[in-house]
């Protein structure tokens, strides 16, 4: 019987071990992408929401969720970020319909990080425009974007099955994570 208790003590110290150095990791990671968007896009702390949590509305049930970063310039959301370690492309989706569906207009762009690599996603229209830390617009460029970009909303009809797939990542995100 000791030796059973033992062993699972074993496994629950080394699940704690991997949870606690994939928290650290991403902590790193977020840095890494907050001191770029400063340092080298030239974007100012005021610029930059961080962990805004949204209230999301479905079924007379409120939930939140959030992104990392969100880029506002000129009282507008520009791009969102995810910080993620790996597997970039498994978040895109998530972060698609996040950007479609917090804000009172579509949020245009999306980005998925994990501070080495970056996925710029139109997220209108869900498709990748390009990858490379590269392709995250610096302030200046968001700057003009903002000229011809028309923010609108998501259309009404689908809003409630983009808010399935927003919360349906959520979910899977607090199972990984344990809702920590």
């Amino acid at each position: 019987m000791q030796e059973g208790y033992s062993r699972q003590k074993l496994i629950e110290e080394r699940i704690n071990k991997t949870k606690d150095a994939a928290v650290m990791s991403l902590k790193l990671i977020r840095q890494m992408v907050m001191d770029f968007l400063i340092n080298q896009k030239g974007y100012h702390a005021e610029d930059i929401e961080s962990d805004r949590e949204f209230e999301i509305i479905m079924d007379d049930r409120k939930t939140s969720t959030s992104a990392d970063y969100i880029i506002r310039l000129n009282a507008k959301r520009l791009i969102v970020i995810k910080c993620s370690p790996g597997a970039l492309e498994s978040r895109d989706r998530h972060l698609i319909s996040f950007a479609r569906v917090v804000d009172s207009h579509q949020i245009p762009f999306a980005v998925v990080t994990d501070g080495s690599h970056a996925r710029l996603l139109d997220a209108v229209s869900g498709k990748l425009i390009s990858e490379g830390l590269d392709s995250i617009p610096n302030r200046s460029e968001a700057l003009k974007a903002l000229n011809s970009i028309e923010f609108i909303p998501y259309p009404a009809e689908r809003m409630e099955r983009e808010k399935r797939i927003l919360l349906a990542f959520d979910t899977i995100k607090c199972t990984e994570e344990a809702c920590e």
